[in-house]
């Protein structure tokens, strides 16, 4: 009985992807954790649907269901999105970005305080170290939010309860360095060129993602005219970088 709403599952997504242009390749283990992902919200919304059939419910409670189903359905979207700007990634073009003139700490407290929520529920704490000065920058204020969002959810994934994530800016020369430190695991220095690959994910962290959030944040940050990368250390912490061109 399990089998089936799996298989179904697998053959939607497999369709999905074809119909967005991915390559024929990212079926097998690729497919399955797309699928995964795609499966959680599924039921979360399947179980949400027969609740609120239920009449014995009371209105509280319904409209709390409600509020789920809604997180869960915008949770696939995300996943949806995301496999689209995938497809325009692996066929070479470039993601789109509609630039305009922003002060940089207001965006970045934005970004912080929407992962607050998240982070408070494992007992942890995002700390944001801005400049004091006003720094203006020249990007997609939705698309850098969507870079944070991913890199500061990582970290929020990696690290242990109760432990510390860390959003740091600085300007260096003629760009402005934003960095995310969590203190997770940490990745093998072996497998750093991997980690902005579609579909990677590294050892015992498995089922934690589609694993291409990543892919999709450096090809914004290079959109932008940045660059972005990675540091680790085993057992210590993992921290995200990447540059943006300041405004003159």
């Amino acid at each position: 009985m399990t089998q089936q709403p799996t298989v179904q599952t697998a053959q939607a997504v497999q369709k999905a992807m074809r119909a967005l242009g991915l390559n024929p390749r990212l079926s097998g283990e690729v497919l399955a954790i797309v699928s995964h992902d795609l499966r959680t919200p599924l039921s979360t919304i399947a179980l949400g649907t027969t609740l609120l059939e239920d009449a014995s419910q009371p209105e509280e409670s319904k409209t709390q269901v409600i509020e789920i189903i809604r997180r869960a359905a915008d949770r696939m979207e995300r996943l949806i999105k995301d496999l689209q700007e995938l497809g325009r990634l692996e066929t070479g073009r470039t993601l789109r970005i509609d630039a305009r003139r922003v002060e940089l700490s207001s965006l970045l407290t934005e970004a912080c305080e929407a992962l607050h929520v998240q982070a408070q529920a494992r007992q942890q704490e995002v700390s944001c170290d801005l400049p004091e000065l006003p720094l203006a920058v020249c990007v997609d204020p939705d698309r850098i939010c969507q870079v944070l969002g991913n890199l500061i959810g990582n970290a929020i994934k990696f690290t242990p309860r109760g432990g510390r994530i860390a959003l740091t800016a600085r300007q260096d020369g003629l760009d402005v360095r934003v960095s995310v430190t969590d203190e997770g695991p940490g990745i093998p220095e072996a497998d750093l060129p991997q980690v902005f690959e579609p579909y990677w994910q590294a050892k015992g962290t498995a089922r934690l993602g589609a694993g291409i959030g990543l892919k999709i944040a450096k090809g914004l940050v290079q959109a932008h005219g940045g660059r972005i990368w990675v540091e680790s250390t085993l057992g210590k912490g993992t921290t995200f970088s990447f540059t943006l061109p300041v405004v003159a």
